[in-house]
């Protein structure tokens, strides 16, 4: 029987965080201190990206990432990760392939996620006392970079560490194709695209292209399981203040008393509000976002990414489509 390489200690490692994730899902201590620091990390939704990552790091899904994974032996490098904060755990698919590949890690949070990804990294850190995975204030001496945020955040980053290779990921969102014949069920499914995290995510379906003669009062009855997000201070602000905002400007909308339906081309409307564009058929209505896809982190519809899917990436579907493994291999590559 052949001996384990490091590689597969660390991804059994995984599978043993995958566990104590698990565990974290009933810990209503640290789901209450992390919506208290930050209101959009409601406690639902924070055990649900915990229970979603618990349920991809298990060791038949590993294996299967694992295949993909580039059979190199790396130099460890320092490799730098700016987290964003937008999500729950929404740094920590990064944090691991960092992990993984056997680099040094340091890990600056962000401020608007101060708790619970560092908490997971400590358990790792727990369970593979050997790794070097350290909090960072500062990306001072690091070899390599992965960060992410806005058009300004991405081109300070792009320009301040120009010297070493680096991934910059920008602001990105999610579309969705409704044909006339879409079923209830599909448009049921396409709800949790749309509201599941506010609708704050890159995988966050904000626009729906529409093939002509599809009722657009069909998606308000599929909504309603969502009606509670009205209930969130932020969330109703957002859309007591667009609604006021539509009216005064005397901008047609649709709404359902917490969410405004507007048709509008541009792909990432503000929170509370959801864009959609009419097109002759189904097939144009997927070029017209093809067309725009440097823009779209996925698209669901009949083919595509499949309904109800959207904030469920297999663990090889890499951010912006850069494979972030093949990245972190070739820094060390012997």
């Amino acid at each position: 029987m052949p001996e384990s390489t490091p590689l597969d200690d660390r991804f059994f490692v995984l599978e043993q965080l995958g566990r104590a994730l698990e565990s974290l899902i009933d810990d209503n201590d640290l789901l209450a201190e992390a919506s208290a620091r930050n209101p959009w990390f409601a406690p639902a939704f924070t055990a649900d990206a915990l229970g979603a990552w618990s349920r991809v790091l298990t060791k038949q899904t590993l294996a299967a990432w694992k295949s993909h994974w580039p059979k190199t032996d790396i130099s460890p490098k320092t490799v730098g990760l700016v987290g964003a904060g937008n999500l729950p755990l929404v740094a920590l698919h990064d944090l691991l392939c960092i992990y993984l590949a056997g680099h040094r890690l340091r890990f600056k949070p962000s401020s608007d996620d101060p708790i619970l990804t560092r908490t997971v990294m400590d358990l790792l850190q727990k369970l593979d006392p050997s790794a070097d995975l350290q909090s960072a204030e500062r990306m001072n001496g690091v070899e390599a970079l992965i960060a992410t945020g806005g058009d300004q955040a991405v081109a300070h980053f792009d320009q301040y560490f120009s010297g070493i290779p680096r991934i910059l990921r920008g602001p990105r969102t999610s579309a969705a194709v409704l044909t006339q014949d879409s079923t209830d069920a599909e448009l049921d499914a396409l709800a949790d695209d749309l509201f599941r995290y506010f609708g704050r995510g890159c995988r966050s379906v904000t626009h729906l292209a529409i093939e002509q003669g599809f009722d657009l009062q069909r998606l308000f009855a599929s909504w309603v399981k969502w009606a509670h997000l009205a209930q969130h201070a932020r969330y109703g602000s957002n859309y007591d203040y667009y609604r006021a905002l539509f009216m005064l400007n005397r901008e047609p909308f649709l709404e359902n008393n917490w969410t405004l339906l507007r048709e509008h081309p541009t792909l990432k409307p503000p929170l509370s509000v959801l864009h959609y564009s009419q097109h002759a058929t189904a097939a144009e209505a997927e070029s017209w976002l093809d067309a725009q896809s440097d823009q779209l982190q996925t698209t669901v519809g009949r083919g595509r990414t499949p309904f109800g899917q959207s904030q469920f990436p297999s663990l090889w579907d890499y951010a912006d489509g850069r494979d972030t493994p093949a990245f972190l291999a070739s820094l060390g590559a012997q």
